[in-house]
């Protein structure tokens, strides 16, 4: 094997060693309990970082802009959703659907750019 396909290959595995960590500190510092912090909420740095480099790997330019701007738009959604369907918007609630969702949409970002580098 290259080296350049083990690096591809750590992009692939990168995911699951992330959440893996990320529980391993959420458990042993018990931030469940004290902060309700969860896993996914420690993760999205690590995932955006992770999809920067798979994607600069794979096409040789970065989706982490594109990204950025689709969670800009996501924020916007979800407050007109709150807005309209609720009356109003509570901002604890807020934030943390928000970043609930961006965590489900840089795993399917992630996933998608990993299909990705697979075809091509």
């Amino acid at each position: 094997m290259s080296s350049t396909s083990l690096v591809v290959l750590f992009w692939y595995i990168y995911p699951i060693i992330v959440l893996f960590a990320c529980n391993f500190l959420v458990t042993t510092f018990s931030l469940t309990q004290r902060f309700k912090i969860k896993v996914p909420d420690i993760s999205i740095p690590f995932l955006l970082i992770g999809l920067h480099e798979l994607s600069r790997n794979t096409t040789s330019k970065s989706i982490l802009p594109y990204f950025l701007i689709s969670v800009l738009l996501l924020g916007i959604l979800i407050a007109v959703f709150l807005a309209y369907y609720k009356g109003e918007i509570v901002y604890p609630r807020y934030f943390k659907m928000f970043w609930r969702l961006v965590f489900l949409l840089s795993m399917v970002v992630y996933i998608l750019v990993v299909l990705i580098s697979i075809v091509f």
